[in-house]
């Protein structure tokens, strides 16, 4: 498996100014993060780091194709993503401080290289929809499992059917009828 030694970035040899870095993110990446919702794909990162005197600013931009379970069937679809994302990375005279601002990442002033990988990975992840169904027109549900999807519809019947009631609410409405008489 390759490692992730391919986006350490290293600040140090760079002079100020706008550099490009471009990343091409497949399943083998993936692997790399435990219980990735992402499986198969083909993901384009171009990142623009914008180096100044104490500080970076890096400007991720995301495009390409993930496939992913689908919500409501777990059959595996391709989803099509695409993304902007910037973040600021502020050099210290301390050790590295940890923040509330997802924007801003504090490192040492001693370090020599960034790890992109965790935000690429973060980043792709934020892509994807919260809710991810291929198609969600009532009726439309060709690229869904239809033996799953018959299923849940019969379960969804049984249930409405049994129509269960629990003893302690006809014991609370007996008791609220008792009140009322």
């Amino acid at each position: 498996m390759k490692g992730l030694r391919d986006f350490s970035i290293p600040f140090v040899g760079l002079k100020l100014g706008i550099h490009e870095f471009f990343y091409d993110l497949d399943k083998a990446f993936f692997d790399h993060f435990p219980d990735s919702p992402i499986g198969e794909c083909d993901v384009k990162v171009k990142l623009e780091f914008d180096k100044k005197e104490t500080f970076f600013i890096l400007n991720f931009f995301i495009d390409g194709k993930v496939t992913v379970e689908c919500d409501r069937c777990l059959a595996l679809y391709e989803k099509e993503i695409f993304g902007d994302y910037s973040c600021v990375i502020k050099l210290t005279d301390n050790s590295p401080r940890f923040n509330d601002d997802d924007e801003i990442i504090y490192i040492s002033k001693d370090d020599t290289h960034f790890d992109v990988s965790h935000l690429l990975y973060e980043y792709v992840a934020l892509c994807l929809p919260l809710r991810k169904i291929p198609c969600r027109e009532p009726g439309l549900d060709e690229r869904c499992d239809k033996e799953v999807l018959k299923y849940l519809r019969q379960h969804v019947e049984d249930t409405r059917e049994q129509d269960i009631v629990d003893p302690r609410w006809e014991a609370l409405k007996k008791w609220n009828s008792d009140l009322n008489n």
